[in-house]
């Protein structure tokens, strides 16, 4: 059965954030799975494990994880009828460090997606730290959903694809329109072109683009949104407090040590102080198949 991963550290937004995975589990009908994965303190490795057979870092992940479900089935519970999806809630404590458990995690749970909060309006939190962030978005082989602090779930009308109009790109479409149908969602392609770029050759990069939709593709409600601009990353912020937007798609592209030391990705920047919920999808290769919503 397909999955929701969601990450937590037990913060306020985490909270708010296990909600939001609830409520978008009940729409795609999907299973969630509870997980936090801790890092042992020095002083509990110490311990003599044959007289404490349970390091207290482990228990608390543990108890921690089981109030949290517990609360969110309560919440199920509340609900009139049968007539929503009420998903099985499964928990999962880890100890490591998180990029190193994601893949392994995902394979064994059908996982289609993590999500994730950010701590305050304007910090993330520690276990969900800038470290941890890139350590998720860079190694997870599956989308990552990233929720602004304290916000709460609801439906997608709009969804705007951040593209570069490549190949590869229409996998991360064929994916989205998955997701869309749930919500009967309108997608908005947006492709952020430079002001000084030329309209012909743009003008052939997109045909040659919407060329491959129908054969690959069978979603009507895709329209284009093209914006001539400079900076990516001022465009998209400007498209998140300016629009009706719901979810804003974005394809993480992998970079070069050198690039990561001196230059921060436009993902990066959107994440740091998101307006709308991301949806950041591995780049993938032109052949390769994308979550299945």
């Amino acid at each position: 059965m397909k999955t929701i991963l969601v990450l937590t550290d037990f913060s306020i937004n985490a909270d708010y954030v296990a909600h939001y995975a609830l409520k978008l589990a009940q729409k795609i009908e999907a299973n969630l799975l509870l997980c936090n994965i801790y890092e042992v303190p020095a002083d509990e490795k110490n311990i003599d494990h044959k007289a404490w057979p349970m390091p207290a870092s482990e228990q608390n992940s543990i108890n921690d994880l089981s109030e949290l479900a517990m609360r969110l089935k309560s919440e199920l519970d509340k609900e009139e009828g049968d007539t929503k999806f009420k998903p099985d809630i499964e928990q999962c404590s880890e100890e490591g460090l998180v990029g190193n458990k994601l893949n392994a995690l995902a394979a064994n749970h059908e996982v289609l997606l993590a999500v994730i909060s950010i701590h305050s309006a304007n910090n993330l939190t520690n276990f969900l730290g800038t470290n941890h962030t890139w350590n998720i978005i860079e190694n997870a082989a599956f989308p990552v959903m990233v929720i602004p602090y304290q916000v709460r779930f609801k439906d997608y009308k709009l969804i705007a694809f951040a593209s570069a109009v490549n190949y590869s790109d229409i996998n991360v479409l064929e994916s989205l329109s998955g997701l869309a149908k749930y919500s009967d969602s309108e997608i908005m392609l947006t492709h952020i072109s430079d002001e000084r770029s030329n309209d012909r050759i743009e003008e052939s990069m997109l045909k040659q683009f919407f060329n491959q939709i129908p054969s690959k593709i069978n979603y009507p409600k895709i329209i284009y949104h093209n914006i001539k601009s400079d900076n990516v990353t001022v465009s998209l912020k400007w498209l998140t407090a300016h629009t009706d937007i719901d979810l804003l798609v974005l394809v993480h592209q992998k970079r070069s040590l050198f690039q990561k030391v001196f230059n921060r990705s436009v993902t990066q920047k959107l994440t740091e102080h998101p307006g709308k919920p991301l949806l950041i999808f591995p780049c993938s290769a032109v052949d390769e198949t994308l979550t299945v919503f």
